[in-house]
């Protein structure tokens, strides 16, 4: 079988399948949560729609609900690689790298006069 564009040494026969995403291709949205331009008539006298998720939008439902063995399990697959599984699913695994700022360095960034600003816990 081939996993993340590349050969392994699972035959198909062999592989077993843990994990089945159950994926929704479609979802309610309630009327406030709707933009503006789509609370239509029907959305208001229903409170809501129902919307059509796209392939990327399924994943992403499903990843915030999947449990911490089930995203293992993907994350464990053989050649796993995270800019595939990107690519494929439009979930990004990594964390951005911790941003470092000093405080006049914000203050720049915000047109901020360091000597105002206040600090509350």
């Amino acid at each position: 079988m081939r996993f993340f564009n590349k050969e392994s040494s699972i035959k198909y026969s062999d592989f077993n399948v843990q994990v089945y995403p159950d994926l929704k291709i479609c979802d309610w949205v309630e009327l406030n949560s709707l933009p503006i331009d789509e609370q239509t008539e029907s959305a208001k006298q229903m409170g809501g729609l129902l919307k059509t998720l796209t392939y990327k939008e399924a994943w992403a439902e499903y990843w915030n609900r999947a449990s911490d063995s089930d995203k293992k399990w993907f994350q464990e697959l053989p050649n796993f690689d995270e800019k595939i599984w990107e690519e494929i699913t439009g979930i990004k695994l990594t964390t951005p790298e911790k941003l470092e700022l000093t405080l006049d360095q914000i203050a720049e960034k915000f047109g901020v006069d360091v000597t105002k600003i206040e600090i509350k816990k």
